[in-house]
């Protein structure tokens, strides 16, 4: 700590005796401007000569300003010796200046004032210095206090750094752990894929052991039944006089017989060679050697059964493998490729001069955007830079509500899977420079171009209730 500077303090008896000492001695010697050499000069001047008193050191020569003073005796600061006769006469006694006593008093009297004002403002100063003192160790207070946060804060980010490498080393074993679900799910999926074509194979063979093993005991059957030989014996004799299966069933038939019974017979006769060339099968019989309807019918439905489980069975496999894209980017891949190999191939292609068409496919949560433009240059097929859904800046727009409804309809573009498709509500058209919002047509637009293909689709009755002049 600094210390502290008080002034001076001067008693005022001690000022009032210097001033008057002062004054005295000012009142006591006086300057009478009459030049000089020596003290002498002094005494011999006749402007001083008369005031010079005895004896000789009344009068002097001041060095400093060679001029004679008088009522002093001797120059204090001169060197010469005064040496003149001893005076006869004595020195009066000096008198006070009142005036001078006057400028004397208001002096004390300023620097009482002043000693006054001096303490008051060492008084504040004192006073500020202890604020001074008291902020400053407010100052060091709160540095102290700042410093512990910047040590706190120190630590917390140590800390927080130790757990942000923690969760980076975290993180990059969740990756590596991704990474091996990944190659594990691949596998999964190939053993899946695997096991289904493995299914598949089982079903298909026994779907075909199974027919075989039918077809077998069917043949067995129709070669180990044997028909009744009174029937046979009939058959024979009718055969022999003549008579055409034609003639001989009817009757055969109200006596109680079936008409495989009768058939079989026929067949029985056939084989022990009674019936042959000589034609009484007849153009309007039986021919002996075939099948009857009925067992043709049950063939014929063994077989449909059979090619329908078999579709049945490849259209469950197909079903488990279902196209699905997994990210935006995958769908975008799928339908520019999609575009590409149909664009030139449909119905309309050649229809059309020119054409700007935005097509948006939705497929769960993912969703692409292309647009075709036809010009006399070529096709310009590219991503859009929104979906067609969210924008009418152009020329036409549809949306898929599926990538399977736009798949069916890039593979063939016809009027009848169009309308399929928007009855099913799978196909939207959205608002467009033609199509204004609340699907009504742009009159300002020129719909001359698309009328070829407006007209392969839309009836006279249905352009005219449209609106649309072809």
């Amino acid at each position: 700590m600094k210390p502290k500077w008080r002034p001076l303090k001067i008693s005022v008896p001690l000022i009032i005796f210097l001033m008057l000492s002062s004054f005295l001695v000012s009142a006591v010697a006086k300057d009478t401007t009459v030049t000089c050499v020596t003290n002498q000069d002094c005494y011999d001047s006749p402007d001083t000569g008369d005031s010079c008193a005895t004896p000789s050191d009344d009068c002097s020569c001041l060095n400093k300003t060679k001029t004679c003073w008088t009522g002093l005796k001797g120059d204090p600061t001169s060197n010469q010796q005064i040496t003149t006769p001893t005076p006869t006469t004595t020195t009066a006694s000096p008198t006070i200046n009142q005036s001078a006593l006057d400028d004397l008093k208001k002096t004390i009297d300023s620097l009482q004032t002043q000693s006054v004002t001096a303490d008051e403002k060492i008084a504040t100063l004192e006073s500020s210095i202890v604020l001074v003192q008291q902020q400053l160790t407010e100052l060091t207070t709160s540095l102290n206090t700042v410093s512990t946060q910047l040590a706190e804060q120190t630590q917390s980010k140590e800390a927080l750094q130790k757990d942000v490498t923690s969760v980076a080393t975290g993180l990059a074993g969740l990756q590596t752990d991704v990474g091996s679900a990944k190659k594990d799910l691949k596998t999964v999926e190939s053993d899946v894929a695997s096991i289904q074509t493995f299914k598949l194979i089982v079903t298909i063979v026994g779907l075909l052991l199974i027919s075989a093993g039918i077809l077998l005991g069917l043949q067995f059957y129709l070669k180990t039944k044997k028909a009744d030989p009174r029937l046979v014996q009939y058959v024979l004799k009718q055969a022999q006089q003549g008579k055409r299966f034609a003639q001989v069933q009817p009757v055969l038939l109200k006596a109680g017989w079936t008409d495989d019974d009768i058939k079989e017979a026929y067949r029985e006769a056939m084989k022990k060679g009674s019936l042959g060339a000589s034609g009484t099968a007849g153009p309007g019989g039986f021919a002996p050697s075939g099948m009857d309807s009925k067992k043709v019918i049950f063939l014929a439905g063994f077989a449909l059964f059979f090619v329908i489980g078999i579709i049945l069975v490849l259209k469950g496999v197909t079903t488990g493998h279902a196209i699905f894209f997994k990210t935006p980017g995958e769908l975008s891949t799928a339908m520019k490729t999609n575009i590409e190999k149909n664009l030139e191939t449909n119905l309309f292609y050649n229809k059309i001069k020119v054409a700007d068409l935005c097509v948006e496919v939705e497929e769960g949560d993912n969703s692409a955007s292309y647009r075709i433009i036809k010009s006399k240059k070529g096709n310009k097929i590219q991503e859009a830079t929104v979906n067609c859904d969210n924008t009418d800046n152009n020329g036409f727009a549809v949306k898929f509500k599926s990538w399977e409804a736009f798949d069916l309809v890039s593979n063939d573009l016809t009027c009848a899977n169009i309308k399929t498709l928007h009855n099913k509500k799978l196909m939207y058209v959205l608002p467009s420079k033609v199509i204004k919002k609340g699907f009504t047509l742009d009159e300002t637009t020129d719909i001359t171009p698309y009328c070829a293909v407006l007209t392969e689709c839309l009836t006279a009755a249905q352009l005219k209730d449209a609106g649309i002049d072809c």
